[in-house]
């Protein structure tokens, strides 16, 4: 085992002399296992090494039992150790996150916190062959596209992960024949992390009763299509000359839609999602759907235009389509550092995403839906559901103007916002504060009231635009 991952990490130039490295240790098999080689190889490479622990305050004596036995390994060794303690439960809660994802962010900041205080050059994790396919599993279900089922890198930046070409068996095996001593994280053993029912049911299933070799088969088609990914990055590099003009004033994206056209629809995404994560500088909630949502763009007429997360905005040109943050954000920002109110009431949509309407304390969810026949329309006044494709303009959440109106039958006839107010009863007073989603002057749904019959779901809709609200005051 330890020539297997010495021949990895040569191959991938993990480690070189002198390198001081950060080693994330739990006291897990895997990390154990990891710290034993790192041990083994430091002074062949002159490695000095820094373990970090962290202590998620989830399992109570059974984490403090961790915390002891891998401050007593590192003494033991001589290598210095840091221990750090967080409350995930609580970061989860207050930052809507799952406890895997707040586990992971404390890991990682505790990781960094460590290589920076000693100056290190590496950080290495204790990922194996089966959290590779289990990861490409994940992103797989979660509907990710091709570089989401590469799975993890061996390298990235100053991260090494010098296991990643062994399998848990493997590593069991080794401590087991050297007789090193590791702890048992029992939420491992549970069925409470998606992560977790990926390995102990879909992944123990295909191994017993489809293909014992599951596993490799798994990571070996992710590397098959890293090679394929990369091929194509090299192709949406050389496309992206030719189709995209950065504009550094505005900090705006212009896509060339016959350039666009021209090229296969693999790098049109491509195009796509390299313009979105220089914007967002990050992927993470970017969906295919919505990927498409912006190359439906070159079909649609001018001024017609689609938000999405991270506040960004796309609109149909004359010729072109521009990618850029959503001017309101700015705006938001802008009012924020100088101390001012939100600038509601009039804010466009996100789509998906969440917004907050002080003036009535309520939040609406909005998500896109891909319709498909026999779906159930709800029938609350708390979640309305239209069809997005009949939307001609960017959506706004705001109160009422001169010339607004509402759609009242399926045959086209139209009402004066003015005289729904007054065959509503709503008191004078109020209605200059009530929340309306526009498109134009067309009044979509007077929020938590009457939704015009014009954005209706039937059986030809494609794609529903979902809103649902929380609150009120």
């Amino acid at each position: 085992m330890l020539n297997t991952v010495q021949d990895f990490i040569h191959k991938h130039n993990m480690i070189n002399e002198g390198d001081k490295i950060a080693v994330g240790v739990s006291g897990g098999a895997d990390s154990v296992c990891l710290f034993h080689v790192l041990l083994k190889l430091s002074p062949i490479y002159n490695l000095t090494l820094f373990v970090v622990h962290v202590n998620h305050g989830i399992r109570g004596a059974e984490a403090d039992e961790d915390e002891a036995y891998v401050k007593k390994l590192c003494s033991d060794n001589k290598v210095s150790f840091t221990l750090v303690k967080a409350d995930v439960k609580s970061l989860a809660a207050r930052e809507g996150m799952s406890e895997e994802e707040a586990g992971r962010k404390v890991r990682y900041e505790a990781f960094r916190d460590c290589f920076d205080k000693n100056k290190c050059n590496k950080i290495a994790i204790a990922h194996n062959k089966n959290d590779n396919a289990e990861t490409v599993l994940f992103h797989l279900f979660r509907g990710s596209g091709i570089k989401g089922l590469t799975g993890i890198p061996p390298v990235r930046q100053s991260i090494i992960r010098p296991l990643l070409c062994i399998g848990r068996g493997e590593i069991e095996n080794y401590l087991k024949e050297n007789g090193i001593r590791y702890q048992i994280d029992r939420t491992n053993l549970v069925q409470d992390y998606s992560r977790n029912k990926i390995r102990h049911q879909i992944i123990s299933f295909a191994q017993k009763e489809i293909n014992t070799n599951s596993v490799e088969h798994i990571v070996k088609a992710a590397e098959k299509l890293l090679e394929i990914d990369a091929y194509l990055e090299k192709n949406i590099d050389i496309a992206f000359e030719e189709v995209v003009i950065y504009h550094k004033r505005e900090e705006a994206y212009e896509i060339k839609i016959e350039k666009l056209r021209q090229e296969d629809l693999a790098i049109q995404k491509g195009i796509i999602r390299r313009i979105y994560g220089k914007l967002a500088s990050q992927l993470k909630d970017v969906e295919a759907l919505h990927v498409e949502l912006i190359l439906a763009l070159t079909k649609r007429q001018v001024g017609k235009s689609v938000n999405l997360p991270y506040d960004i905005l796309a609109v149909r040109g004359y010729h072109t389509i521009t990618m850029k943050i959503n001017p309101n954000k700015k705006l938001r920002d802008e009012l924020q550092v100088k101390g001012g109110e939100d600038p509601l009431m009039e804010q466009s949509l996100s789509i998906p995403g969440d917004v907050y309407i002080p003036q009535t304390n309520q939040t609406l969810h909005v998500k896109l839906i891909n319709y498909k026949k026999n779906m159930i329309i709800p029938r609350n006044g708390y979640t309305k559901w239209f069809d997005y494709d009949k939307i001609k303009n960017t959506v706004l959440i705001r109160t009422r103007r001169e010339g607004d109106f509402i759609q009242i039958d399926s045959k086209g006839g139209r009402k004066k916002m003015k005289a729904l107010f007054i065959d509503e009863k709503i008191p004078r007073e109020k209605r200059d504060f009530l929340p309306l989603l526009a498109d134009g002057a067309h009044i979509m749904w007077v929020v938590g009231g009457r939704m015009s019959e014009a954005y209706k779901v039937s059986e030809e809709t494609k794609v529903i635009l979902e809103i649902s609200l929380d609150g009120g005051k």
